[in-house]
């Protein structure tokens, strides 16, 4: 299982990415909501939704789920 973690903080894009634990592109630890473990990276973002609906996946860490918005 792998930690996930979402940046409180919005995008310019408006959306607020979701992270691997370990991405060389999280940001700092007091800017992010750890949303837990997780067997795969949907079911991270499925739990991210319910708090930040507009979660999107990183473009490093969670490429096959990002997406432009």
């Amino acid at each position: 299982m792998q930690k996930y973690h979402v940046h409180k903080k919005k995008m310019a894009s408006g959306d607020h990415e979701v992270h691997k634990e370990g991405c060389e592109w999280c940001p700092p630890q007091d800017q992010l909501y750890s949303i837990g473990e997780f067997p795969t990276p949907e079911k991270a973002l499925e739990s991210a939704k319910k708090k930040y609906p507009n979660a999107n996946g990183c473009h490093h860490c969670l490429p096959d789920h990002f997406q432009l918005v």
